[in-house]
Formats: C-alpha cells, structure tokens, sequence
C-alpha cells in the first residue's frame, strides 16, 4: 500500500482528540503506512471561507495538496469535509488550467507547486477499498452479530460526486458493507442521506438545527438500532452534543452514536475507554453492554468512568 498523509482537519483535534486516538489505534492495528506532514492548515471550511473569498478557498486547498504532492504521498481523512472541500479544489483546478496557473503563480511565492498528484480519500471509502471487507473480516476480534447499526454518510462522504467518485451519490453502499462486515445489521432507513443539520448552528439556527438531527434519531430509535455510526466532526458534533442538549430539556432519546474508527477498534479488542468512548455525550452503555450480553464477554461491560457519560 503506498504511503498516506493523515489530514486531520481543525475540528477533530481542537474539538475531539479521542478520534483523534481512534483513528491512530486502528492504523496501527493494520499496520497501516501514515505519515504526519508538518504544514497543514484548515482545509479550508468551504460554507465560511468559500462565502467570503474564494480566492482564498481555492489557494488554501490547493497549498494543503501541494504539501502532499510534494512528498508523492495520498492523503486519507477522518474527516469528510476535509476531504470534500480539497477534492473541489483538486476538481476545479484539474478541469481549469488557466486558473491552475495562476494558483501555481501564488504558490510560487512560498515555494510550492500544486500539481495534483496525490489521491484524496475519506476514510470510510478508504477502508472500503483500499483496506478490504475481507482483510477487515479476517482482522477484527469481536464481531457485532446481533446488533442493529445505521451508517450515517452525511453530505460530504460521497458529493461533490464528480470530484471525489467514491460511491454511488444516490445510492451509497461502503459504509453499510463495513457495518455488515462488522457482523451487525445494518439498519435502513428514509433519512439516510439526510444533512445532519449541525451547519444550521454556524448561522444562528439552533432551533432547527436541533429539529433535523431528532428527525433522525426518532426514526433510528423507532427501527429498533442500537447505535448511529459518523465518520464526520461535525455529525458527531450534531448528533451526539444537541442530541445530549435536547434530552436535558426532558426528550427521550439516547441513541449512542459512534464514530467509524471507534466501532471498528471494539471490533479489533480494544476497551471502550482506550478508544475515547468516556469522551462521548450521550452514553454508549445500553450499545456496550448489549454487546456484552450477546458476546459473553464480560471484558465489554462498560466501566465505572463510562458509566458517568451522559447522566442528565
């Protein structure tokens, strides 16, 4: 496998170390080739820099990707708007030479070439494709037979469609084929490709911030699951953070949500508190000892420290 930058993004450090420490343990655990590349900036976020200057957008991307052409290296995100926003960028310039020029003239300036080179993967796809089903099958110690899991994409893992070309816009399937190669069910419903709403926060819109991600959630409860997967900060930060806000104000929810390298380090044997899972809002404790009861495996029962995650 050829080696691979790391783009962490803003949110997931500032915000999330304990992805952050997922993300790590599961590379390591498949001995996975990343590198760490000093120099990386914000992506940048398209809804706030794009809007005001798309200059500025259009250079900040491209700069990041220089750092990895550079180096002949692909770079793999944890975070899908990270990807997205350098993948539109990647896309723009490729099909625009005149405006690729002219980036490169700025670039210049500080000792840089964007030249495109390097790939650009989320890391769901990543483990899809390149990765394998099969060698995450043969892999994981624990499997989740029993459990009822539904993959959230959200709106940056498969679009812009043309320039990141990972999956089927309309009808996505990656991430629900890990869930299953995980051994759970993965769990369909209507509001699948639904935004998470969390944007709707950046501008004064809490209320109806708040409303779409209990769209999901009652849904997803209804269904009978057990957990809702991300692979995204800011879906996290919707679904676990204003779902935890909305059940101090009495609603009855509480649907774990679990992010991708999170679910997938159980799977390998890790302990719900070397992953992060303390870190959460709303508790994984019914998620966690579900499974425990479905795998014997008292080792899975959730710790006094867990056990605290999301008292009202």
């Amino acid at each position: 496998m050829k080696d691979f930058a790391v783009f962490w993004g803003c949110t997931i450090q500032a915000r999330f170390p304990f992805l952050e420490k997922s993300s790590r343990i599961v590379f390591e655990d498949f001995e996975l080739p990343y590198k760490e590349i000093d120099g990386f900036t914000c992506c940048p976020e398209k809804s706030l820099i794009d809007n005001v200057d798309h200059e500025m957008f259009v250079v900040t991307a491209a700069r990041n990707v220089a750092l990895a052409d550079e180096k002949g290296i692909d770079i793999v995100s944890p975070c899908t708007g990270c990807v997205s926003n350098l993948a539109t960028v990647k896309g723009e310039l490729e099909s625009n030479p005149k405006e690729k020029e002219t980036v490169n003239n700025l670039l210049k300036e500080i000792g840089r070439e964007f030249d495109g080179s390097a790939k650009l993967s989320h890391l769901v796809p990543f483990f899809h494709d390149s990765v394998g089903v099969h060698k995450i099958k043969q892999t994981i110690k624990k499997n989740f037979e029993g459990m009822k899991i539904s993959a959230h994409y959200g709106c940056h893992m498969i679009r812009p469609s043309h320039a990141l070309r990972n999956d089927d816009p309309i009808d996505p399937v990656k991430y629900d084929n890990l869930i299953r190669a995980l051994g759970a069910e993965a769990v369909e419903t209507d509001t699948k490709l639904m935004c998470c709403g969390q944007g709707l926060d950046r501008v004064d819109q809490h209320d109806n911030a708040l409303h779409m991600a209990r769209m999901k959630l009652k849904e997803l409860i209804a269904a009978g699951a057990d957990a809702l997967t991300v692979c995204c900060p800011s879906c996290f930060l919707q679904f676990d953070n204003n779902q935890f806000l909305m059940m101090r104000e009495g609603e009855k929810l509480g649907l774990p949500v679990i992010y991708f390298t999170e679910l997938l380090g159980l799977a390998l044997g890790h302990t719900a508190e070397e992953l992060g899972l303390t870190a959460h809002r709303v508790s994984a404790e019914p998620f966690l000892k579900k499974w425990a009861a479905l795998t014997g495996d008292n080792q899975t029962e959730i710790n006094d420290g867990l056990n605290a995650v999301g008292e009202l």
